[in-house]
């Protein structure tokens, strides 16, 4: 959700027990239970709020827009999206490109949601699986492209990742992706390393104000959000509104979109 991350990819101030793709699970179990959290963003993103796929984190219909723009599937593809959460994001993508969706993710009870989820919005040959970043349990070259919203920067070891996202692609596909870069990590050298050719990167419009807001909203909220969410579900959002805003300026959300190299 944020790139508060230290020299080891661990968020300032967060232990490092809490850093893992799992880091939301609490939180995912009683989402949708919360009006306030939807209005937090609601307020924060005006129109450019994606509500009818209730998705979590910063995500916009711009850059959903701009993620189905650049994956370039075609009808009949297959689309995976990493991270999927609940789902949303990938859904919309596939949904506008006709594609056939696999959604990933670490988190048991966000990949049922996701399924049910699926099946609400007419989407029912949508497949969700549990699995890793670093291990989808996906066949090699099984994706034509690959997309992910704001789950890269919790993963601890990111050349190991990107090495998983490369063998599931098949060449020549695009892994198109939102994540925040803090000052110590160069994804673009990263990508490189793991086979891939960056084509697309840039700031994803106006995220600094819209992150701040949310933040705002969600600790004026804390009340709210305890009662919506429970202690536990609303711990790890709480804490990281207090505690990102101190680095977001140093820390841009970046769009990237890289290609698979060809052999």
């Amino acid at each position: 959700m944020t790139a508060t991350t230290g020299t080891a990819g661990t968020p300032a101030g967060i232990a490092e027990p809490q850093v893992a793709e799992d880091r939301y699970a609490r939180f995912y179990a009683a989402q949708a239970r919360s009006g306030t959290l939807r209005r937090i963003y609601r307020e924060a993103y005006g129109e450019d709020y994606p509500e009818e796929i209730d998705p979590f984190g910063f995500v916009t219909r711009a850059d959903l827009a701009r993620v189905g723009e650049l994956v370039g599937l075609a009808p009949g593809g297959t689309l995976v999206d990493l991270g999927c959460g609940r789902g949303g994001p990938g859904l919309l993508v596939a949904r506008e490109h006709r594609a056939r969706l696999v959604g990933v993710d670490v988190v048991p009870v966000a990949v049922a949601d996701a399924a049910r989820r699926s099946r609400e919005l007419g989407r029912a040959g949508a497949r969700f699986v549990v699995g890793s970043f670093t291990g989808t349990g996906l066949p090699a070259a099984s994706a034509d492209a690959v997309m992910s919203i704001d789950a890269l920067w919790m993963v601890q070891d990111k050349p190991a990742a990107l090495a998983e996202v490369h063998r599931i692609l098949v060449p020549g596909g695009r892994f198109v992706l939102t994540t925040w870069e803090p000052e110590h990590v160069d994804h673009r050298a990263l990508l490189t390393e793991a086979g891939f050719e960056l084509e697309v990167r840039e700031e994803t419009p106006d995220w600094l104000a819209r992150q701040r807001a949310v933040y705002a909203g969600i600790t004026a909220a804390a009340g709210e959000l305890a009662e919506e969410l429970g202690a536990e579900g609303a711990e790890v959002i709480l804490t990281e509104a207090q505690q990102a805003p101190r680095v977001l300026a140093g820390t841009p959300r970046l769009l990237l979109a890289a290609r698979r190299r060809r052999p």
